[in-house]
């Protein structure tokens, strides 16, 4: 992949990601990295990362994997997502690493989720790309 920096402006304005705190660190040839804080407003009531803020960032990591290797004039929907949760998230900087598994209409796309260097949850997103004109 390529150089390790904040890379938000090659990827479309996603206001919710401001809202989460979600960064591309990296992307490029189907791949992607991207990062989020753990915070308190994002807590269940036991005071663990609820499970639609790591949901959110593997899906996100997914678009960009994506983007990374789609032409232009291309858009990419989520049609399909999947997450095991192995471990709790309290505290540190949650990372989502997503690969492109097969390129296509159809695209499968592989995250691991980590928390401090330990994988806390696997997610396996299915995306579909159609032309910026058309919705279906």
């Amino acid at each position: 992949m390529s150089e390790t920096k904040n890379l938000n402006h090659k990827f479309p304005e996603v206001p919710v990601w401001d809202l989460m705190g979600i960064e591309v660190v990296e992307m490029g040839s189907g791949e992607a990295t991207l990062t989020m804080p753990f915070e308190d407003k994002m807590t269940n009531p036991y005071g663990m990362m609820h499970g639609s803020g790591a949901y959110a960032l593997a899906d996100s990591a997914a678009a960009v994997a994506i983007s990374s290797i789609s032409e232009k004039g291309k858009q990419f929907f989520t049609v399909e997502m999947k997450i095991n949760y192995l471990e709790p998230v309290t505290s540190g900087i949650v990372e989502a690493r997503a690969k492109v598994l097969r390129q296509g209409r159809i695209v499968p796309c592989d995250v691991d989720i980590y928390n401090e260097n330990k994988l806390v949850a696997k997610a396996i997103a299915t995306y579909i790309i159609v032309d910026e004109n058309k919705k279906s």
